[in-house]
């Protein structure tokens, strides 16, 4: 008990601003005294199941508890609803990144058999793209593609997770077919007649080779800005098994895992994400380096990258 309640601390420490103190925080909140604060939060003093429940609700953290040997995993749901709600399920996508990316150790890892969102959020035609892709997936509903339907609101949410992700220390494991699933989405949409304006067409596929010259970039200098704390690593794993999202706070992990197209399952379980952890530091021993001084096999996979891009581009051209 004593030790889920000092990883309880731990996560609510987090999701504090950095200028809120951490005991006098959870004093105010349960009305104790700071003495009693600390205590609690050092595990000498078990909290009770009510003030669990206030300090949950209080700072959105959530008081994960499993019984001894159970292999059981308490997840929350990220997803969109039955209405497509795309603005909430993005605003929620943007307060999750903003949460990791104030915290002063973190680091993504990613493993995606697609391109990951956060580097096609930076183009309007292939964000709306993606996202009237996952919506016509969910609800099968047949409407067309024929000019960028994002509002204001969604293309200023996109914006910002797309920055927000840039000063995030990260790793993305990519398979072989990462590319091919995005152009094959395009193709499917535009032979199926879901997608009718050429012009459109080529600009949404030209956007899928913007976001592979960005990757080039972020893997030459092994970081995503001008500030070398935004380190970023690139590999390519030729099995990946799995499309999952680690976060790593050093005291404490989250794990997201995508299904269903688009929505995601959280839970930071210390178990599991130790043992995804293990699981991807294992990929990462298999798989081929991108970054750095891995030209030869970064220039190898983009060239067929790109190649696939210009086929896909001579089928749109020639209707």
């Amino acid at each position: 008990m004593d030790n889920q309640q000092v990883l309880f601390f731990q996560a609510i420490k987090a999701a504090l601003p950095e200028y809120q103190n951490l005991a006098l925080s959870i004093a105010e909140e349960l009305g104790i005294s700071t003495n009693e604060a600390y205590k609690k939060i050092r595990g000498d003093s078990n909290l009770t199941f009510q003030q669990i429940i206030k300090l949950s609700d209080c700072f959105d953290v959530p008081f994960l508890y499993s019984p001894k040997n159970s292999l059981s995993v308490t997840f929350s749901y990220l997803s969109v609803n039955e209405d497509l709600d795309m603005v909430n399920y993005l605003r929620n996508l943007l307060e999750n990144i903003k949460a990791i990316k104030k915290s002063k150790e973190k680091h993504i890892t990613i493993t995606t058999d697609d391109i990951p969102l956060f580097h096609f959020f930076k183009y309007p035609e292939l964000t709306s793209f993606k996202l009237f892709f996952w919506a016509n997936s969910a609800n099968n509903y047949g409407k067309s593609f024929s000019a960028p339907i994002l509002s204001d609101e969604i293309t200023e949410i996109s914006q910002e997770l797309h920055t927000a992700y840039l000063e995030i220390p990260s790793t993305e494991i990519w398979s072989k077919d990462t590319v091919t699933g995005t152009l094959e989405q395009i193709r499917y949409a535009f032979e199926a007649g879901h997608l009718t304006d050429t012009e459109l067409a080529i600009k949404i596929v030209e956007q899928v080779r913007y976001c592979l010259t960005d990757m080039n970039m972020y893997a030459i200098s092994s970081k995503k800005t001008i500030d070398p704390n935004h380190t970023f690593n690139w590999y390519s794993c030729d099995v990946l098994g799995s499309i999952a999202y680690l976060v790593d706070f050093k005291d404490r992990m989250t794990c997201y895992n995508r299904f269903n197209t688009f929505n995601y399952l959280k839970t930071e379980d210390h178990a599991y994400c130790r043992q995804t952890k293990q699981w991807m530091q294992g990929l990462i021993m298999k798989s081929v380096s991108f970054s750095g001084q891995g030209e030869k096999h970064r220039n190898k996979y983009l060239y067929h990258a790109f190649a696939e891009c210009d086929k896909l581009l001579k089928e749109i051209t020639r209707h």
